[in-house]
C-alpha cells in the first residue's frame, strides 16, 4: 500500500528535477516497506551510504535518501534491494541543504530521478531504468 505525501521538493517550479547530475556506487543502508506517492507517482524509498563517486563529484560517507520512481514513467517495478548490499545509480542529487525533509527522510541529502532520461539503477546484475 502506498503512503501519500504532499510534493516533497524534488522538482523544480517548471517540472524538471531538482540537483546535480551524479553516477555514483553505494551501499544499501535502510529499506522502507511501503511504496510513497509523491510528486504524481509512487516511489520505492530507500537510504544507502558509503558514496563513491563514478564521476567527477565527490565521495559521500554518510546516509543518503533515494526516492525511486516505479510508477508513470519510472522504472517500471520495486527492486529486491537487501541491507548491506552494494548498488549503482545516476540521479539527480540534492545537498541536505538544498532538501526537504519527509517522513523518511529525516534531513539527508536525497538521489532521486534514477530512471529515464536521466538516470538508471544497477543491482544484482540486473539494470533498471
Amino acid at each position: 500500500m502506498a503512503r501519500h505525501y504532499r510534493n516533497i521538493g524534488l522538482q523544480n517550479p517548471d517540472g524538471s528535477g531538482r540537483g546535480e547530475k551524479r553516477h555514483v556506487e553505494a551501499t544499501v543502508s535502510r529499506l522502507f516497506p511501503d511504496r510513497a506517492s509523491h510528486d504524481g507517482a509512487e516511489h520505492q524509498h530507500l537510504w544507502i551510504d558509503d558514496l563513491q563517486a563514478l564521476d567527477d563529484g565527490a565521495d559521500y560517507s554518510g546516509n543518503v535518501f533515494v526516492a525511486i520512481r516505479v510508477t508513470d514513467g519510472g522504472i517500471g517495478t520495486d527492486i529486491p534491494f537487501e541491507v548491506g548490499k552494494p548498488v549503482e545509480l545516476q540521479g539527480l542529487f540534492i545537498p541536505a541543504d538544498q532538501a526537504e525533509p519527509g517522513q523518511d527522510n529525516e534531513g539527508l541529502p536525497v538521489l532521486h530521478f534514477t530512471h529515464r532520461p536521466m538516470g538508471f539503477v544497477r543491482y544484482d546484475g540486473e539494470q533498471y531504468e
